[in-house]
């Protein structure tokens, strides 16, 4: 099978002497799909610019998409022109117009004399999403669709054989990001019979290694800007997929946790709003509670009806004693009383992207670092050198622009910003989202040695090995109640699971820990 997009010694260096990419060599063969995986900062968002278009190489890089050689800097139309389609993370939407002008958005002024046929593009274009199984009308605000059919729109589009040119090669960064178990494996089964049925070249960017291991052909791994292994998916497993990223065997990937807790520190009783339909619950000094479910059961909404009064949440919270009202008390307030939230999408509700990142550690101490006429830029910085280092931010310098770290490294800002106003409960949601191993057990350490000193945190997440390994118990979410509450010997990724895809069961009237 010929290479449909050919890599033969990319480099890329935006400092003279520090070099990103050191040589990277990697072919993608039609009918195949190829995956990229490797630590945050190994270069792989880099690479993935430099195919776009959005950065040039240095000299002397050479990329081959088919038969055509391309030198210097990659025109986004040269590479379409070529039938290589991109489809990035941030898979948005233009809110405001409908679904079927954005599906469109590439031909609206291509069409032959500049018009189209709306009715019979409408038809065509429902036909086709409806054919992907994605359940949206194409007359629907895009604005208002979910990021998982975002996503797989994004994907159906690039793959559109009414688009003006054969798709060839197909380059996705970071597909299931916003997808959960079940949305991801149908799109991952549906790009390799894309891939196996067009003889359609497939290069996946992914963090998710058993989707990986389950979707690839072959994995290559990049290293310190360099690939260092071009393995068979056949010849590879879990344990020595990660071994090949992070350079060396990770022997306690998951942290040792205790089994102490301490006093109830907080109480929910009928926390209502979203898909929750009344939720009760409390969680201890100390302790990790899980809280999870399919995706539409509810539990994604349980950080946000928590801590954001605009989520139109009803129901009683108390907090170490004091009394919050859910409708009504300021996020202020609530952090003031010791509640915080890591929120899932880091980079829309948990970062200012473009302010440095002692700009973003310092939020939530505007008050404390107030000086005449204006903030103590002094203590900001100094606080936030303090975070960097006990956090393992890198590169360690508070002054670097929070948008140019790694993902992993932007998701360790955000959780010690939160940590740094000394948080009684810590609500995290998806810790590890779009984050690679090494930094994933590096987080969990985090959070782990977080309730060893007595904080209690509450993970929402659907990721069940993860849960059942750092958590002393999880909740199980399904129709917007709590249907399943699994601690001890119970708690696994297979009764997780299990408990998960019930259907038609009675909700817990309460679970033990309110009894």
């Amino acid at each position: 099978m010929g290479a449909v997009i050919e890599l033969r010694d990319v480099r890329k260096s935006y400092v003279p002497g520090v070099p990103v990419l050191q040589g990277v060599d990697l072919d993608v063969r039609a009918g195949e799909v190829t995956a990229l995986v490797g630590a945050n900062g190994s270069g792989k968002s880099t690479l993935v610019k430099i195919l776009s278009g959005y950065h040039e190489p240095d000299r002397g890089s050479r990329i081959r998409f088919g038969e055509r050689l391309v030198e210097g800097h990659i025109h986004p139309a040269r590479a379409r022109a070529a039938g290589v389609r991109f489809v990035h993370q941030e898979s948005r939407m233009v809110a405001g117009m409908s679904v079927l002008e954005n599906l469109l958005v590439d031909r609206l002024g291509t069409a032959s004399l500049g018009r189209l046929d709306w009715p019979a593009e409408r038809r065509r274009a429902q036909a086709f999403l409806d054919e992907h199984g994605i359940d949206v009308d194409v007359r629907d605000d895009a604005g208002a669709i979910t990021l998982a059919d975002a996503a797989k729109i994004a994907i159906a589009r690039a793959a559109d054989p009414a688009s003006d040119t054969d798709l060839r090669a197909l380059i996705l960064d970071e597909p299931t990001a916003a997808l959960g178990r079940d949305d991801a494996a149908e799109m991952l089964d549906w790009v390799r019979t894309l891939a196996r049925g067009r003889d359609v070249g497939v290069l996946l960017i992914g963090h998710r290694l058993e989707e990986i291991l389950a979707t690839a052909d072959r994995v290559a791994v990049l290293r310190n800007g360099r690939i260092v292994a071009d393995t068979p998916v056949t010849e590879l497993d879990h344990d020595r997929l990660v071994e090949q990223i992070v350079g060396r065997a990770i022997d306690a990937y998951y942290p040792e946790r205790g089994a102490e807790t301490g006093q109830s520190v907080l109480q929910v009783r009928d926390l209502r709003g979203g898909a929750v339909r009344g939720l009760s619950f409390s969680v201890a000094a100390g302790e990790v509670l899980g809280i999870t479910g399919l995706p539409g059961s509810g539990f994604e909404d349980v950080p946000y009806l928590l801590m954001d009064p605009r989520s139109g949440a009803g129901g009683e919270l108390t907090l170490a004693g004091r009394e919050i009202r859910v409708a009504t008390t300021p996020v202020r307030a609530r952090v003031q009383a010791g509640l915080a939230l890591v929120p899932a999408d880091r980079k829309r509700r948990g970062l200012a992207t473009s302010v440095s990142v002692a700009g973003n550690i310092g939020l939530p101490h505007l008050r404390r670092f107030r000086r005449w006429p204006g903030l103590s830029a002094r203590a900001e910085h100094r606080l936030a050198g303090d975070v960097v280092h006990e956090y393992g931010v890198s590169p360690a310098d508070p002054d670097a622009v929070t948008g140019s770290l790694s993902g992993g490294n932007q998701q360790k800002v955000v959780i010690g910003k939160w940590m740094s106003t000394r948080p009684r409960v810590l609500v995290v949601h998806e810790p590890t989202q779009a984050v690679d191993v090494g930094a994933k057990a590096e987080i969990f350490r985090l959070l782990a040695d977080a309730a060893a000193d007595g904080m209690a945190a509450v993970i929402v997440s659907v990721e069940y090995d993860d849960l059942a390994h750092l958590c002393d118990r999880v909740l199980v979410i399904g129709s917007g109640r709590i249907v399943a509450e699994l601690a001890g010997d119970a708690l696994g990724p297979e009764s997780l699971a299990t408990a998960a895809y019930r259907s038609g069961i009675e909700p817990l009237a309460e679970p033990a820990s309110m009894r």
